[in-house]
């Protein structure tokens, strides 16, 4: 995916966790994820085929990531790709953020459930910045919000 290096090196300068949720359980994949991206993937920070009972559009593979990262769902984003993983993101109240890098419409990617929508990972990397201020910002004022609740 053009560009997926770029914005994995951005979360990882922000000092961000990085994890891997996939549907498949083929070593090469796994393996051209490692060639890929150096130092960014292992067990532990990754959620295949076979670590879920349930796969995509279930939510169980994208809360085991929860699980293995040690993360609340309002501490973690994610960028998919494929209807059915937003889908189950989204039915695990994760922010989701859509990159279209395929012939799918942007109207397939939203219906899934997408938060936020770009059409390129090229296109988030010039925008990761202002993503993860934006969702700073969210999370400030939801924790103000109820903190003045109780």
């Amino acid at each position: 995916m053009s560009g997926a290096w770029d914005v994995i090196k951005q979360i990882k300068e922000d000092k961000l966790k990085v994890m891997v949720v996939t549907g498949s359980g083929q070593t090469s994949l796994l393996d051209r994820l490692n060639n890929s991206f150096p130092d960014t993937f292992t067990k532990e920070n990754s959620v295949t085929a076979f670590d879920v009972k349930k796969g995509k559009p279930n939510p169980e593979p994208y809360l085991i990531a929860l699980e293995k990262g040690g993360l609340l769902a309002n501490e973690a984003v994610v960028i998919e790709n494929a209807p059915l993983g937003i889908e189950a993101a989204h039915a695990a109240g994760l922010f989701t953020i859509a990159v279209n890098t395929g012939p799918l419409s942007n109207a397939i990617l939203m219906d899934a459930g997408a938060d936020l929508l770009f059409d390129s990972m090229k296109e988030l990397s010039n925008h990761w910045k202002g993503v993860v201020e934006a969702l700073a910002v969210q999370k400030a004022t939801d924790t103000t919000i109820k903190e003045e609740e109780k």
